[in-house]
This record gives structure tokens, C-alpha cells and sequence, in this order.
């Protein structure tokens, strides 16, 4: 998530609390989990980016999910792992706020703190030639916390034009790895990115989409961005996350 994004939803959420107002922001979020060996949290900390009310309503919420434990030759570990939310925040007349929370998985955290994946750059040739595609991207997470390709495939379109583009993009990103027993594991996850050009007129608007329901119940619906990865082996798997 870019620098100013993160300004802008602590100046936002501030705003609105100071005049009292009832909009609500919508919002990536991310919190470290430490779990016992039967799976239960025993220390949440929310991602320090965010506003301490919205911290605190994270790492309340989450302690109360459970998670079934990594097993090691058959006996279940204590472990660490990173979970990704889709918030919402509606500020309160008396100065509160009520956040709503849905899941979006667990797995390797981000490095430096950040809320959502880096920015995967429009290739120029690709976009003068109005190519466009959606590829499926497997990436493989070392316990260096470096990411490397394993496979992409073209769901739609043409992987020519992008390959060159999507291995320098994951080449980059940096994570922090899942532990068991105290010792970094790998992880592979599924990252689905899409090319493709969208009218102005036609992108759905977050602030309306969260109006939708109370509670910001628009956090469960379609989230605001598009490169959402699926972790497909962590030790780690939810049992209660509501």
C-alpha cells in the first residue's frame, strides 16, 4: 500500500471522529498471530500503520478465532502466523468507532509493515498495444522471506507481452515467514492478476459499496484490491473466524 494511502486513512478516520461523522473508511488490514500448540492466539498484534482504535478492535477481535495447529511427525506445534483483513471503521457521535472485519487469509506476513501487496506496474509495450490478460501466478516463499515464480498461466489473453513484467514484480516482494517451534517455514500461494483496462465510469466506488450495510458488512463483499493472494499450504488453517 503506497505511503499516501496509509496518510490518508489515518487523516480520514480522524476527521470523521473529530466532526462526528458516520461515513465509513474502507480498508486492507494485517495482524501477527502467535498460537499455541492447540491452535489458540496467544499474542495479536495489529499492523502498527493503523489507528490505534482500529488496532485494538483488530487484536480483540482476532484473539477470539481459533486455528487448527501445524503438526510436526504428528504432534501439534505452537506457532506464528499472518493474517490479511478486509476492514471498515464507522466513526461513532460520542467519538468511538465500530469496526467491521472479514478474513481474507493467513499465511506469510508483509515485510516493512505494509498493508497490501506493492503496486504491479502496467508493462508500457503491453499497454500501447492494448494487450490485456489475467494470469494465475503460483510463488513459492522461502524462509529468506524472498519470493521466486513457480508458474503462471494465462487464464485470458496472452502471457507474452507480461512475463518479463510479473518476474521482476514478484522478484521484489518481500515477506515475513510463517513459524512452527520457533524455527521460519516455506509457503506457496496462488496470486491471481489481471491486465485489463476498466471505465472511469464503471469502477465501483469503496465508499458506497461500504454503505451498503451496517456494520460495514461491505467489508465481506468484493474486496477493494485486486491482487488478493491465496495461501495454498500453511501449517495454519482457520476453524473460527467470525
Amino acid at each position: 500500500m503506497k505511503k499516501w494511502s496509509v496518510l490518508c486513512l489515518l487523516l480520514c478516520v480522524g476527521a470523521a471522529q473529530a466532526e462526528g461523522a458516520k461515513e465509513p473508511v474502507r480498508f486492507p488490514a494485517t495482524a501477527r498471530i502467535a498460537l499455541d500448540a492447540e491452535g489458540v492466539p496467544q499474542d495479536v498484534q495489529a499492523n502498527p500503520r493503523l489507528p490505534v482504535p482500529v488496532r485494538e478492535a483488530i487484536e480483540a477481535r482476532v484473539k477470539q478465532w481459533r486455528f487448527e495447529p501445524a503438526l510436526v511427525d504428528g504432534v501439534a506445534r505452537p506457532g506464528i502466523t499472518h493474517v490479511r483483513l478486509q476492514a471498515c471503521a464507522i466513526p461513532q457521535p460520542d467519538g468511538s468507532l465500530r469496526v467491521g472485519m472479514d478474513y481474507r487469509g493467513n499465511g506469510p506476513g508483509y515485510a516493512d509493515d505494509a498493508l497490501r501487496l506493492p503496486r504491479l506496474p502496467y508493462p508500457p509495450a503491453a499497454m500501447r498495444a492494448a494487450a490485456q490478460a489475467n494470469v494465475d501466478l503460483i510463488v513459492a516463499i522461502g524462509e529468506d522471506g524472498r519470493a521466486t515464480v513457480q508458474s503462471m498461466k494465462a487464464r485470458r489473453g496472452s502471457l507474452k507481452e507480461f512475463k518479463a513484467s510479473l518476474e521482476a514484480w514478484v522478484a521484489a516482494l518481500r515477506y515475513v515467514p510463517e513459524e512452527v517451534d520457533g524455527r521460519r517455514i516455506a509457503t506457496r500461494m496462488r496470486i491471481p492478476v489481471e491486465f485489463h483496462f476498466t471505465e472511469r465510469s464503471k469502477r465501483q466506488d469503496p465508499t458506497a459499496a461500504a454503505m451498503r450495510a451496517p456494520e460495514c458488512a461491505a467489508a465481506a463483499g468484493q474486496p477493494d484490491d485486486p491482487l488478493n493472494p491465496v495461501v495454498l499450504d500453511s501449517p495454519f488453517r482457520p476453524r473460527e473466524t467470525g
